[in-house]
């Protein structure tokens, strides 16, 4: 009993945590599936690559005018194109998912030891690795996120670092000086938001000054010191700064002002992307102000939540104590939680993809919420109440538990059961933006197929699924606009699909042949073509031969009357004709299945600036643009429009 006692310390059972940690992240990197941002970032990381090979010849990787991919960092990512490169690697992805598992690892280590640094204390520590593991909406993203689960690792680092630095001040030893820089270069090299560690360094040192006043006259009087503390700050701020920009080609062409210049385009990101939030479709940069704060109600598990409950109500209790050394450190640590949730807000930051951008703030909050169960077990209260206080956050955690074993590698997709769960988020919130539900949906697919050819299309650019068959060809459509493309069979994902179709169950084509569940919600259907007549009608349509074209239309609503582009297709084919009143049948049949439908709103405001009846086109582009504000095909119409009422 007393050898598996002195096995079983703290520090060991830390230990123990990792390495089980470590053995369930390599069984399911292989396992996991690929995003559609690594599809966006990845080919960019070999650009990057070989702006390096080429000796600066190969600049594509600085021309990126649609998605600024210029201005990442993305170091991870380019870190995997460069292994992959020097070593020849096939399975590319497999690289990245790895890469992904190592640094989720160590964002489990930093944030353990995090812990470690608040409460002295490796139970807290190994209690965070647990913690850590049970959050999927962290844990389904440590493969193929590439981007915010490093920095997320970097950012908690290089608070412990920190924190490291103020407890040694003004006597630092020379590993916490190297391991505070090498940790801000990280997370600069990720993204260059990781400045605010500087931030946090400079204002930790100021509130110990001001709190320790004997401090300052005794740096300032101490020659050694001070040539000491100068040195260190030195070697933090270049080791900081100038490490993490020396796999950034767009920032070495100009260290000062280019990663200032990328700093203000990732806090006002000027690509806007449609959200669905609380039911609505919203533009990503027109979102409300409470978006943040909402998803990460919803989206953390519950058993985090509650020990955020228990820290928040000592340290409200702490305030009435004298300031120790144990209050400032939470407080500082509290900081680094609140103080970015509330600058984005505040700034108006455009967020998107849930709380994606904000990930980093997680692992701080399951530090703090660790840290509050500890407390309050160590407080002298009875133990009924103790007891079954602690024991429910530990229960709580079979929550998020059940729904990784069931969902994965689809478990990011989490909503507390406080918001109704996932049910309840279902067509109300962004659900499986990162389309990690075509895995599995690809591997049936791949299974039915075999050896036919095939054209498969899909509504997310996933075509590595199919690299390795060819026999298979990829083609991209939107669901609703699936007939204008030609395929056998098409996998769609359905988060992006508007929630009106998604509410009244109007999105369902007849061709589906199989849905893919998560947590009961349709997450990915199948659809398979029996006959091609959709396609084959809107290509007889743009050949202006209307009758066979309104034949074939007509025949496929038949089968598939759901099928809103049939109507869309129809309505410009009578409107070509001048059938007016036709068209407005058409109209109102295709509104019956989506009333929000961009495409009909503009056939009908071009029928009225046809008919001479100007106002009434006006009228009903306005009607488009509350819709749609952003949708670029009204642009010319509503231009000839102004021109004819002078406005």
């Amino acid at each position: 009993m007393n050898k598996l006692t002195d096995i079983l310390t703290a520090r060991n059972v830390f230990r123990i945590s990792l390495f089980v940690a470590a053995v369930i992240l390599l069984l399911l990197a292989p396992k996991a599936a690929v995003n559609v941002d690594e599809m966006l970032h990845y080919p960019h990381a070999k650009r990057v690559v070989n702006w390096y090979f080429t000796g600066g010849e190969d600049v594509s990787c600085l021309d990126t005018p649609v998605h600024n991919l210029k201005y990442y960092g993305q170091s991870v990512d380019n870190l995997t194109a460069l292994v992959n490169r020097v070593f020849s690697i096939e399975n590319e992805f497999q690289t990245r998912h790895f890469t992904g598992a190592a640094f989720f690892f160590f964002l489990l280590l930093f944030a353990g030891l995090l812990g470690k640094e608040i409460s002295n204390s490796y139970w807290v520590a190994a209690t965070v690795v647990l913690s850590l593991m049970l959050t999927p909406r962290l844990f389904g993203q440590a493969f193929g996120n590439l981007k915010d689960i490093p920095f997320a690792a970097g950012y908690v680092a290089g608070i412990c670092f920190i924190i490291k630095y103020l407890k040694q001040f003004p006597k630092v030893n020379r590993k916490t000086v190297i391991g505070l820089g090498l940790a801000i270069a990280f997370t600069c090299s990720v993204r260059i938001g990781g400045l605010i560690l500087f931030a946090y360094l400079a204002l930790g040192i100021v509130v110990l000054i001001l709190s320790k006043p004997f401090l300052l006259k005794y740096i300032v009087s101490t020659k050694s010191c001070f040539v000491r503390l100068l040195g260190q700050w030195l070697v933090i701020v270049l080791a900081g700064y100038f490490l993490g920009l020396l796999f950034w080609p767009f920032a070495l062409h100009d260290v000062v002002r280019h990663p200032l210049e990328s700093l203000s385009v990732m806090e006002h990101y000027k690509i806007s992307i449609k959200q669905l939030f609380e039911g609505e479709v919203i533009w990503s940069s027109s979102l409300p102000w409470h978006y943040l704060i909402k998803w990460i109600l919803i989206a953390t598990p519950e058993f985090v939540l509650l020990g955020i409950l228990y820290f928040g109500a000592f340290l409200t209790y702490k305030f009435s104590k004298p300031l120790s050394e144990q209050l400032s450190i939470e407080l500082f640590v509290f900081f680094t939680l609140l103080f970015p949730v509330v600058y984005v807000i505040v700034i108006g930051a455009n967020l998107y993809s849930g709380m994606r951008q904000m990930l980093f703030v997680l692992p701080v909050m399951v530090v703090l919420a660790v840290t509050g169960l500890f407390q309050f077990a160590k407080l002298g209260i009875s133990k009924k109440v103790k007891i079954p206080a602690v024991a429910l956050f530990f229960l709580l955690m079979i929550l998020p538990f059940q729904h990784q074993a069931k969902t994965f590698p689809a478990d990011y997709i989490y909503f507390n059961a406080i918001s109704g769960g996932n049910k309840a988020a279902w067509s109300n919130y962004e659900y499986d933006y990162y389309f990690h539900g075509m895995k599995e949906a690809t591997d049936y697919l791949i299974a039915e197929i075999g050896d036919k050819e095939a054209i498969v299309a899909m509504n997310c650019q996933l075509p590595n699924y199919f690299e390795k068959k060819s026999n298979i060809d990829f083609q991209y459509t939107r669901y609703l606009e699936r007939s204008s493309v030609d395929w056998d069979y098409a996998l769609f994902g359905v988060n992006y699909i508007y929630p009106y179709l998604l509410k009244n169950d109007t999105w369902q084509s007849s061709r589906i042949v199989k849905t893919f569940y998560h947590k009961g919600n349709p997450l990915v259907v199948l659809l398979e073509r029996q006959s091609k007549e959709d396609y084959k009608g809107i290509d007889l349509l743009k050949h202006r031969h209307w009758d066979e074209a309104e034949v074939l239309l007509k025949k496929e609503l038949e089968t598939d009357p759901n099928n809103v582009w049939m109507f869309v297709n129809l309505a410009n084919l009578k409107l070509a004709q001048r059938k007016y009143a036709e068209l407005d049948e058409l109209l109102a049949d295709g509104r019956a299945i989506h009333p929000y439908y961009e495409p009909l709103y503009l056939i009908e405001a071009q029928k009225f600036f046809d008919q001479g009846k100007f106002d009434e086109s006006f009228a009903v582009l306005n009607e488009l643009i509350e819709v749609n504000p952003r949708y670029k095909n009204a642009a010319a119409l509503l231009k000839k429009v102004k021109e004819k009422l002078n406005k």
